[in-house]
């Protein structure tokens, strides 16, 4: 899958998805779906949190009472109106969510399944071209819109993710950031429901604006956002090498010396960025995105790379090019879609350093992590090793840990739960939760639970608001926020409502 993407995936296309606009000011009540729970979450739940399968040889299924899908804001706001203020509400948005938190619910809330919301539509001010989101939209649908218009967002990797979810929990690009910013660093301007019914047009100028980027569905219902777009020209062009390994000293030797390359060429040169991602299926994908800002030769900036793995006599699996921004957006589509389970089940755990990070860093990402992460036992598990900072620590801060960082390192824990006993599931998140309990140890180094990349419903895993929000000032602003626009707690189906409610 790897090879055929990285040789392939520059070629990917797919139909073009229309602006879908529910006509009409309609604030009729819509009707329960006719869908039982597990239909509904058989057709909705793309993974399952991996801390919810522990316990249980009993599928993952919905618990919520009713389950919605509107179709206008105005209906939105009939329907909280209509329940007790006590009733508590879990909102879904176009694609999946890490925790499973608004997915299971509980036996008395309702679900707002918003995926009707598909509208997509452009507009231009003196300044700037925009795109309007409606919250159903995912991540397939916008690259292909803002692609037909010439333009390029900081978007994520997965063609499923849902825009409105993966926004309001920062936004972080692998690719795009150092260049573009956190997505949620782009809004300029969002359409919400609070907890009392009311509908809400805010702006940078909001309180609440700021807030609903880190903090997301714990404190409205998002209806659609409008983004700030860049040009495609933004992105110059990436390569992307991928080699193979045999044993875990090689992706430890590997890793190791790829980051001190990224430390001393590729962090104080903001023209580029750099992923290292090491997979359990045995190879090493090293993507290079070279941003408008880069004067130079691209074959020769990676060729170190290159030279690495040949001195350590790595097979080289592939080699792609890609030359738009598009071609970079859709590249791991195919290997995305590949990953099928009953079900899948994902821990996200993620560090990270402020600036380039030091020798003690780097021994204990190479040894501990690549050394020690579950990639054996959770095949379908990767480790990604990536520049940051940039743009994202100029531009207007969120509340996100992800703004703090220089270097950035994501453990993504991924299995078929079917495949595996429950001690074995419990030994992945032993494994997995030892080295996050390690990485708190070391100097520099920072734990960040910050909402694209991780789901703090581990079991017997402590953090604090401040990490998630990304400091003391912003964890506060939210917090107050929470208990302002949301008293009763009703939108506490979220994996930060604990630490804010």
């Amino acid at each position: 899958m790897i090879k055929g993407t990285a040789a392939g995936g520059a070629g990917l296309l797919v139909s073009h998805v229309s602006a879908n606009v529910f006509p009409g000011e309609s604030a009729v009540l819509p009707e329960a779906l006719a869908l039982s729970n597990d239909e509904w979450f058989a057709e909705r739940a793309w993974s399952v949190s991996g801390n919810k399968v522990l316990d249980k040889t009993t599928a993952v299924t919905s618990l919520a009472r009713h389950i919605y899908r509107p179709q206008s804001a105005e209906a939105i706001a009939a329907l909280v109106k209509s329940l007790p203020a006590t009733t508590s509400i879990a909102c879904v948005c176009g694609g999946h969510e890490s925790s499973n938190a608004a997915l299971v619910a509980s036996g008395g809330a309702v679900i707002i399944d918003l995926i009707l919301f598909k509208s997509i539509e452009f507009h231009r001010t003196s300044d700037d071209s925009l795109v309007t989101v409606g919250s159903g939209v995912v991540f397939r649908e916008l690259v292909e819109a803002v692609k037909l218009q010439g333009g390029a967002l900081p978007v994520g990797t997965g063609p499923g993710v849902g825009v409105a979810g993966y926004v309001t929990n920062g936004g972080l690009s692998s690719y795009f950031s150092r260049r573009l910013g956190l997505l949620g660093q782009r809004v300029v301007k969002m359409t919400v429901v609070t907890a009392a019914g009311n509908i809400l047009t805010l702006t940078p100028q909001d309180e609440l604006f700021t807030a609903m980027l880190g903090a997301g569905s714990a404190l409205a219902i998002v209806v659609d956002l409008t983004i700030r777009m860049a040009d495609a020209s933004v992105v110059k062009s990436a390569e992307q090498r991928v080699f193979g390994f045999e044993t875990r000293e090689q992706a430890v030797r590997y890793s190791r010396e790829a980051m001190r390359f990224m430390r001393e060429y590729v962090i104080p040169n903001e023209s580029v960025s750099l992923e290292i991602v090491v997979t359990g299926t045995k190879a090493i994908v090293a993507t290079t995105v070279f941003y408008d800002t880069f004067n130079g030769d691209s074959t020769a900036f990676v060729k170190p790379l290159e030279d690495l793995a040949v001195s350590m006599k790595l097979p080289a699996l592939a080699q792609g090019h890609w030359a738009t921004w598009y071609e970079a957006a859709a590249a791991l589509w195919p290997v995305i879609a590949e990953q099928k389970g009953n079900p899948l089940a994902t821990l996200y755990h993620c560090m990270g350093t402020a600036g380039s990070p030091g020798d003690d860093a780097i021994d204990f990402v190479s040894d501990t992590i690549v050394g020690g992460a579950p990639l054996d036992e959770a095949e379908l598990s990767i480790i990604e090793i990536r520049s940051l900072g940039g743009a994202v620590r100029k531009h207007s801060r969120v509340p996100s840990g992800n703004c703090n960082y220089g270097f950035f390192v994501d453990l993504v824990t991924l299995y078929d739960a079917s495949s595996k006993t429950l001690a074995e599931r419990r030994d992945i998140v032993d494994l997995t939760n030892h080295i996050v309990t390690e990485a708190r140890k070391v100097q520099g180094l920072g734990v960040d639970f910050s909402g694209t990349h991780s789901q703090p419903d581990d079991v017997g895993l402590s953090t604090v608001a401040s990490e998630i929000f990304g400091s003391e000032i912003m964890a506060k602003s939210v917090q107050t926020l929470k208990k302002t626009m949301d008293p009763n707690n009703r939108f506490r189906f979220h994996p930060f409502a604990k630490f804010i409610a």
